[in-house]
């Protein structure tokens, strides 16, 4: 064989390796971008999202086939354009697999929360400059290693390097998957809009949450609107309410339940809701007294529990319609926001209550869809069916919560302000009494209009604790809106209950005084600081003073 025939077998064996360290970056960079990215976030989350585990497998496994064909395309047409063309695609694609490996899993812990507030990315500039230098590192090192090595041996070297990394996290994932149940299936329960507008011509209790309006806030809204003391002229605005918690989740399940979740050891949180709704002294007393239950509430319920079944609108679902645009672009922007270099993050923000909100999928199953302006068009709209049953009727709506789009007729015009978002909270509050009043039902209802959880204009966690609380008992008439500034709890909820049952007005509904000292339990979930996480606290002063709130431990 002659000295050009060796050259060209050599420079051939070259070209083959070459392909295959493509093939291998490929299958690399769509594993972390389509199999360890969503089914981590998933593992870790996976009471947040309807689906499970056999739900995504199949898509993410074509989207992981996908990823493997194009990138190996792309490689493979620029080598044939030139090899360093290829060359620089290359080393290209192994800087942007330790970006997001790195971005991923170690500058991802100060990201603010997707809760469709508008992010202030100026405050994360320290993340800016880790994620600047993090690329400037792996571009000096991958320089330097061909410098080195020569540009064949460095690329055998990363080939090796992506492929250890890609392995790691691998056991990783299956490590998370076996803690958190991954593989566990999902039953599916929906909410649906059975019965929510039927109501007994004996006896109601109905409950009407407000997510997120905060009493302090209230205060200066309603200064704007006097005909509040007429609308809800009947009922008692209780001034000086803690909630239990900060975060809807946790606070609507405490209220149904009695029982707070303190996160110990072993106790996920899944498996607490579950248990205590099954076991809820709450919701055995009012069947026992002959209350059917109406249960409207869109994200937060138990998927394991077997007494919800027992509610007039909860039922066994069928699988959910798949939207794959939504499913497609929900995940993109979830894992693009985590894993992408910092200044691309600001072009994947996302909405948690965008992902997978699919019309098609809610008119499929009928859903309770906790939209103010679909509650209002509801109140307005629907027929009222009036039974000799009692009943006793749950509704969360998205009452003030970010992202602000409410003006203050509850139509949806997009960036608006929380005041706004008060505004029409009450107006579709307001609505909804009105429509009480002319089906008959107004009078014979004890009703009950709250929020979840405070808000804090100035995003500090201890200011989210003090919601509004207006009551009416049964047939309770004033002359205008009264108001009460007792301090109470989310503890003393069973009992509001209990009294209303009874036939108490709004005032009878507690011992607790105005002027009375009160220390009350809560829990506050500090979302900005590192790996975010309820403290335990005492709230010792009135609620709307955050500086009295103590924390005493995580």
């Amino acid at each position: 064989m002659s000295s050009e025939d060796k050259v060209q077998e050599k420079t051939k064996k070259k070209e083959q390796f070459s392909l295959k360290c493509a093939l291998t970056l490929a299958i690399c960079a769509s594993f972390i971008l389509f199999i360890y990215a969503p089914f981590e976030m998933f593992f870790l989350n996976k009471t947040n999202f309807w689906f499970d585990f056999y739900t995504m497998i199949g898509i993410e496994l074509v989207l992981f086939i996908l990823g493997v064909g194009i990138i190996t395309l792309i490689e493979y047409v620029s080598f044939k354009i030139h090899p360093i063309v290829y060359k620089i695609i290359y080393c290209f694609g192994i800087i942007c697999f330790f970006s997001f490996y790195i971005e991923g899993n170690f500058l991802s812990k100060d990201l603010p929360l997707l809760d469709g507030r508008e992010i202030d990315w100026n405050s994360l500039s320290v993340h800016r400059i880790y994620s600047i230098v993090t690329i400037l590192v792996l571009v000096v090192a991958v320089v330097v290693l061909i410098k080195i090595f020569k540009y064949e041996k460095a690329q055998n070297y990363l080939k090796y390097a992506v492929m250890f990394v890609s392995g790691m996290l691998l056991i990783t994932l299956v490590t998370i998957s076996i803690q958190n149940k991954g593989f566990e299936k999902k039953s599916r329960l929906v909410i649906n809009k059975k019965g929510e507008f039927n109501y007994s011509d004996k006896q109601n209790i109905i409950v009407l949450i407000l997510d997120a309006v905060d009493q302090d806030v209230f205060e200066e809204v309603k200064e704007n609107h006097p005909e509040y003391s007429e609308v809800f002229s009947d009922f008692t605005n209780y001034t000086n309410m803690v909630s239990t918690y900060t975060q809807t989740e946790q606070s609507v399940s405490y209220l149904m339940t009695g029982v707070f979740y303190e996160g110990k050891p072993g106790d996920s949180f899944p498996a607490y809701v579950t248990k205590e709704f099954d076991e809820s002294v709450f919701f055995e007393d009012l069947q026992n007294r002959g209350y059917r239950i109406g249960y409207y509430e869109q994200d937060n319920f138990p998927y394991s529990s077997v007494k919800v079944l027992e509610f007039d609108n909860v039922a066994m679902g069928r699988p959910m319609k798949m939207d794959m645009a939504s499913y497609f672009r929900g995940w993109i922007k979830l894992i693009g926001f985590r894993y992408a270099p910092f200044d691309l993050k600001k072009h994947f923000k996302l909405s948690y209550r965008e992902f997978l909100t699919s019309d098609d999928s809610a008119k499929y199953d009928n859903s309770f869809i906790d939209y103010n302006d679909v509650f209002r068009d509801d109140v307005i709209s629907s027929d009222f069916t009036i039974t000799e049953d009692k009943y006793f009727k749950l509704y969360h709506i998205e009452g003030a919560h970010i992202p602000f789009e409410y003006d203050a007729m509850a139509n949806r015009v997009g960036n608006t302000t929380y005041q706004e978002c008060i505004e029409a909270s009450f107006y579709v509050a307001g609505e909804f009494i009105n429509r009480l009043k002319e089906e008959g039902v107004y009078d014979n209802s004890a009703i009950i209009i709250m929020a979840d959880h405070g808000f804090s204009l100035e995003d500090i966690e201890e200011d989210r604790l003090h919601p509004v609380f207006f009551v009416k008992g049964i047939d309770e008439h004033h002359d205008i809106l009264q108001t009460n500034d007792a301090p109470l709890s989310f503890e003393d909820f069973n009992l509001i209950i209990d009294r209303l049952d009874e036939g108490k007005s709004s005032l009878e509904i507690t011992d607790w005084k105005e002027g009375d000292e009160r220390d009350r339990k809560c829990y506050v979930y500090f979302y900005k600081e590192i790996n975010g996480h309820y403290s335990e606290c005492i709230q010792h002063g009135h609620a709307g003073e955050w500086e009295n709130v103590e924390r005493i431990g995580d």
